[in-house]
């Protein structure tokens, strides 16, 4: 799943769907929406982070190396969500 097309596309289908409400109002729901899915992708984060150090016990190096990876990969898509603002 691409976070990024897809947190473009709701962006898009609320500024269509809440054109009536004045700017400040519409910010506040984007800001919500945003803040929702950086939630939830770093809850998805945590509890695969937990699944790899708990199936790779005895290799933890390997461990440790997934982990490494899913941290610079939720450090790129916090920064392009930020970036999204």
């Amino acid at each position: 799943m691409n976070l990024e097309r897809l947190t473009a596309r709701v962006t898009q289908e609320l500024d269509t769907a809440l054109s009536d409400l004045p700017d400040a109002e519409k910010e506040a729901i984007l800001e919500i929406v945003q803040r929702a899915m950086l939630d939830a992708s770093s809850r998805t984060h945590r509890e695969l982070k937990q699944a790899a150090v708990i199936c790779c016990g005895p290799e933890a190096d390997l461990a440790h190396k997934i982990q490494e990876q899913m941290d610079q990969k939720r450090d790129m898509l916090i920064a392009n969500l930020t970036a999204m603002r």
